[in-house]
């Protein structure tokens, strides 16, 4: 019998996204279910919790930070995490996550309201965002300084992947964790820039698992 999988997903999340590749390079074929922003009621009444994205597998639950390790241990190859390098692969990944995916969401975050399907999804985002982050119309004007400062991470990764084609020997976490803490540059509708060919190169090949 064939395993079944559902992902709830958000597309605007870093997150979901890196799920969604590992799966694809994994051969897993899942049920992309849509978790609102405003509204995971569904996610609620079947897992007790609400963070996306969340993976069920054959009625297991298994929440975002353990998704690697679980898509491991059930489907061993390709492996996510290579054992000689897991520690370099699980930095990278955190970094990707948590220093480049902030430096790339402060520069889009008013460009993704757009991206939400119900204006009552949209008005949540806008309100949640400006509680954490101030004012919506100083986070428009601070805009080109965000995008400008995000021209520094581009270059890192884009020298990470220069003369090779993934970040360690094989795709790993690293890729994926990186990748997904750039996809809401994309996301949000915005080219990657032309002076970082060895970036672009990398996103189309991790696009393409």
């Amino acid at each position: 019998m064939a395993d079944r999988v559902d992902l709830y997903y958000l597309p605007a999340s870093h997150y979901c996204v890196s799920a969604e590749r590992m799966l694809s390079y994994k051969g897993v074929r899942a049920r992309r279910i849509y978790a609102p922003y405003h509204d995971r009621q569904e996610l609620l009444r079947r897992t007790g919790q609400d963070y996306v994205p969340t993976l069920i597998w054959n009625g297991t639950a298994v929440t975002w930070s353990k998704i690697p390790a679980f898509l491991d241990r059930v489907r061993p190859e390709p492996t996510l995490v290579p054992r000689r390098e897991a520690g370099v692969a699980r930095t990278l990944e955190n970094w990707g996550h948590q220093v480049l995916e902030e430096r790339v969401w402060r520069a889009v975050v008013t460009q993704m309201r757009s991206k939400f399907r119900t204006e009552e999804e949209r008005w949540v985002f806008e309100e949640m965002q400006t509680r954490a982050r101030g004012p919506w119309h100083v986070l428009e004007a601070r805009r080109p300084e965000f995008v400008k400062d995000l021209g520094e991470y581009f270059g890192m990764v884009d020298a990470m992947v220069r003369g090779r084609d993934w970040i360690l020997d094989a795709p790993s976490v690293a890729d994926f964790g990186i990748y997904g803490g750039l996809s809401p540059w994309w996301t949000a509708g915005n080219p990657l820039p032309r002076k970082y060919p060895a970036l672009r190169s990398w996103v189309d090949r991790v696009a393409a698992l």
